[in-house]
């Protein structure tokens, strides 16, 4: 799920919100420990593994899925355990030291709760999935609005208890049936999705029909944008050349794959990878 560091405080917000974000970075096997005096308001999203964090002569162990916490003007000692293979994961986002305050008074911080963990883990890595592909876009300055709203939210739900989530039924139910089996074939170029639907006995208008009752965009575009975000992950978190990518994709060719690519995220593949993949930390 890695992702790229980025810096949002120098884009302007159309919609402003209490909560701007400044940064956003996710480490993957982190080893090391921080020992530092911030000045800024810190949320530290461990996903994965265990360790301790220290704040002002007080220490507490850190299990994954947690949050811990760095206030302004306060010197901590956070980080996995200290052993040489042990590590943890590590998404965080950094506010202005202004945002404190609000932080307390909306009861998204608690000032004897500097760490508390994550009771519904799912609804995280969901909204981690998120803020990973918008801090991926090209366009940045077009998703620093989306940014400071996601984490906000990443931070609301790591206090709540899991949503109770009803599962699809009827309609609904076959077509996210559908949706998971194009999911699952993205690597097939041959991919129609009106052939799977008349596999559960719909007609291509009754599916188009049911699709557009249940899902925001077309069974077309779906898969077209299924399509170009595992190929956007591939690019940016692997090394596979761009011709595998194309093909894990579901694309017939490189070719096409390239031009597709530069039709909806404005750059070819390669200058997609040149321009993110050397920012990863």
């Amino acid at each position: 799920m890695d992702f790229l560091i980025k810096h949002w405080g120098a884009f302007p917000r159309r919609h402003p919100s209490s909560y701007p974000v400044i940064n956003t970075n996710y480490i993957k096997a982190k080893d090391h420990w921080v020992r530092t005096t911030f000045s800024t308001c810190n949320f530290s999203f461990i996903l994965r593994g265990r360790g301790e964090y220290h704040r002002l002569g007080k220490s507490w162990t850190v299990v994954a899925p947690c949050v811990i916490t760095q206030w302004p003007g306060e010197a901590v000692e956070y980080g996995p355990t200290p052993l040489p293979t042990d590590t943890w994961d590590e998404l965080y986002i950094t506010y202005p030291a202004e945002t404190k305050p609000r932080f307390e008074a909306a009861r998204l911080l608690d000032p004897e709760r500097p760490i508390w963990p994550i009771r519904d883990a799912e609804a995280i890595r969901t909204l981690a999935r998120n803020l990973r592909d918008l801090v991926s876009t090209a366009e940045p300055a077009a998703v620093a609005d989306r940014i400071d709203r996601v984490c906000e939210r990443m931070i609301l739900e790591s206090w709540l208890p899991p949503a109770r989530r009803e599962a699809p039924v009827g309609d609904a139910a076959t077509v996210h049936a559908i949706l998971a089996e194009i999911q699952a074939r993205l690597a097939d170029p041959t991919l129609m999705p009106e052939a799977l639907a008349a596999r559960h006995g719909w007609s291509a208008s009754t599916f188009r029909r049911r699709w557009h009752e249940n899902m925001p965009e077309s069974p077309a575009r779906t898969l077209q944008a299924l399509r170009m975000q595992a190929a956007c992950r591939w690019l940016v978190e692997s090394t596979l050349p761009v011709r595998e990518i194309a093909t894990r994709a579901g694309f017939a060719d490189e070719f096409y794959f390239s031009r597709r690519f530069r039709l909806e995220l404005g750059c070819a593949p390669r200058e997609y990878r040149r321009a993110y993949l050397l920012k990863r930390t």
